[in-house]
């Protein structure tokens, strides 16, 4: 906003990349030999010396009396703190003329969202705000801030040409009124009180706490600030951008089976969007980011997509007199910890909302539950165990279906449709006018073992083969091949795992692990050992053989040795969800962990 040739006041909400990017914007097309910013000038010299160590965000803290904490974090998505880099670039000077009273202010009320100012431009937006907030009381906190920030304002106009303001929206209205006002020349204000300052670098995990935007974000922002090609910075790419990365991330470091495709990012996207409307908002929070996540990834991912969304790059490793920081906390060493505290660019209130996710252990934990864990004493997850013999009825039904569409006679139709119209070879001869029906002869046989092959071609990964029992009548005697229990310990007794590769026999007996049996085959890898012990301890002469490709000549000529017929059915036949969460599944330590199993286990 433009008063006069001289004056030019921009209102401004705390942390928010939109008012940050439009004051690089001004001071681009004007120049400005003065840069005034609404912080008590108590700050001024350690902002300053904090805004030099950018990128990597401190915080500068005070308090009067050992009483509570005020504090500043150096974001680079606030419009102030790009105020003072400008400063910088001009060499213009810097002047702080904000209130110097420090306190805690109610939160702002409800204003639009920020993204509404790309649609509906800067101006019409601060419009907006100026509406929502309103114009406070005469003798409020905000009418005496704006009336110390007026007579500032007149006093650095007498001494500079042009000059930049850039005032909270709190105090934007009442600054304006007062500016022509006798009173704001000759007020006297009370003394500045003596304040404690100190800067500290704040604790990389904690910076969404301090931090306006997310931490992705706010680097993200902050990492266009150096790339002269970079296209113009919007937040809604952004997200789409923590998706897609984490996504590559996650992938790459071969945690999951399958990939998630672009359709399926792309309907993440859409759930985030209808979370985001619901919440009547137009940038999605974290929740809602987190909660997306979880519905098309899972577990797994949403944690995954938790850490990149709290991840700032650049950050100082070497500095361990770090501050960490809370809702309304904060730890300083020499200070004390668990301190009440007030982020002064903290607009709206932080509170706590709880979600449905399971959180990977820390490395302290994992080595903990390693030396507790017994080998002799492993056995399966019960819903796990459903969901495999759920599946394993499905192959077996699927595999019949298969088997007898080999044997199905088709004829002419005269008297009878018989099992149906076969539509194929109507359409073959739609020529001739002549209907054609099926005849599908009862089914050939049973099948008591499926075999499913998830990876053939790695077997280093999978040192873990063994054969696990059926514990009731209802279970199949299961024989797998899976990665090391010690690698990946979930909880006290729970190691997450993935098969290689798996067989199930149904109606279950007891049968020697069939790994030992196959051993001196010299067979060329653990797929093709497993497919022969099943083979060789099936009842049925069909088996049901799931993998990516057909059976090689070896697994047929070891199939026709023993009398067996292997029904292939391509992996790919099923989604590739399906296959995520039937290949990864736990191994607990003993029954007992069923009893506590759930806690750690996320889907």
């Amino acid at each position: 906003m433009r008063l006069s040739d001289s004056l030019t006041i921009i209102p401004v909400l705390h942390g928010k990349a939109v008012f940050s990017r439009q004051i690089r914007s001004v001071c681009l097309e004007e120049k400005f030999d003065c840069i005034a910013i609404d912080i008590p000038d108590i700050f001024e010299q350690d902002l300053i010396e904090a805004v030099e160590a950018l990128p990597v965000i401190s915080a500068v803290c005070a308090r009067e009396n050992d009483e509570r904490v005020y504090y500043i974090p150096i974001d680079p998505c606030d419009a102030t703190i790009e105020g003072i880099r400008q400063s910088f670039q001009l060499q213009a000077k810097l002047s702080c003329i904000g209130y110097p009273e420090l306190a805690s202010r109610p939160p702002m009320p409800p204003v639009p969202d920020e993204y509404a100012s790309e649609i509906t431009g800067i101006d019409i937006y601060n419009a907006l705000c100026v509406h929502s907030i309103g114009n406070p009381e005469q003798g409020s906190e905000n009418d005496l801030a704006g009336q110390f920030i007026a007579s500032h304002i007149l006093s650095l106009l007498s001494k500079h040409k042009k000059v930049l303001v850039i005032v909270h929206f709190r105090n934007f209205v009442r600054t304006i009124h007062h500016l022509n006002q006798e009173i704001s020349y000759n007020r006297v204000y009370p003394k500045t009180p003596d304040y404690e300052i100190t800067t500290r670098v704040i604790n990389p995990d904690h910076l969404y706490f301090a931090l306006g935007e997310l931490p992705f974000v706010t680097g993200k922002f902050e990492k266009e600030r150096y790339d002269l090609f970079a296209e113009n910075f919007d937040i809604i790419n952004v997200i789409k951008d923590l998706f897609r990365e984490t996504r590559d991330e996650y992938f790459d470091n071969q945690d999951d089976i399958s990939s998630l495709s672009p359709v399926r990012i792309q309907a993440a996207l859409t759930f985030l969007r209808n979370l985001t409307v619901m919440s009547n908002l137009m940038i999605p929070s974290l929740m809602d980011i987190i909660e997306s996540a979880k519905g098309v990834g899972g577990n797994a991912y949403a944690i995954r997509i938790l850490k990149s969304a709290k991840y700032y790059p650049f950050f100082s490793p070497e500095d361990r007199n770090q501050m960490h920081v809370g809702i309304d906390k904060v730890s300083i060493r020499e200070w004390g910890n668990g301190l009440d505290a007030i982020n002064l660019f903290r607009d709206t209130e932080l509170s706590w909302r709880t979600i449905s996710i399971k959180p990977d252990p820390s490395l302290d934990k994992k080595v903990k539950y390693r030396y507790s864990w017994n080998p002799y004493g492993m056995c399966s997850h019960v819903p796990e165990d459903k969901k495999i013999e759920h599946f394993n009825s499905h192959i077996r039904t699927k595999a019949i279906r298969i088997l007898t569409e080999d044997y199905v006679k088709n004829e002419k139709f005269t008297s009878s449709v018989k099992d149906g119209i076969d539509i194929r070879e109507t359409l073959r001869n739609w020529h001739t006018g002549n209907i054609y029906v099926k005849e599908i002869p009862p089914s050939r046989g049973k099948i008591d073992t499926v075999v499913i092959i998830f990876d053939e071609n790695h077997d280093d990964l999978y040192p873990h083969c063994t054969t696990w029992y059926a514990e009731h009548p209802e279970e199949s005697t299961l024989s797998f091949y899976a990665t090391d229990p010690f690698v990946n310990l979930i909880g006290p007794g729970i190691a997450e795992c993935n098969y290689g590769g798996l067989a199930l026999l149904f109606p279950p007996k007891s049968i020697p692990n069939v790994f030992a049996v196959s051993e001196f085959l010299k067979l060329k890898n653990l797929a093709a050992r497993l497919t022969y012990g099943s083979m060789l301890f099936s009842r049925e002469k069909n088996v049901a053989y799931v993998a990516a490709k057909k059976p090689g000549i070896e697994l047929k000529n070891l199939a026709s040795k023993l009398g067996k017929h292997l029904i292939w059915i391509p992996l790919s036949s099923f989604s590739n969800e399906t296959l995520r969460k039937l290949r990864k599944f736990h191994i607990l330590n003993g029954k007992d962990v069923r009893s506590w199993a759930s806690r750690f286990i996320g889907d």
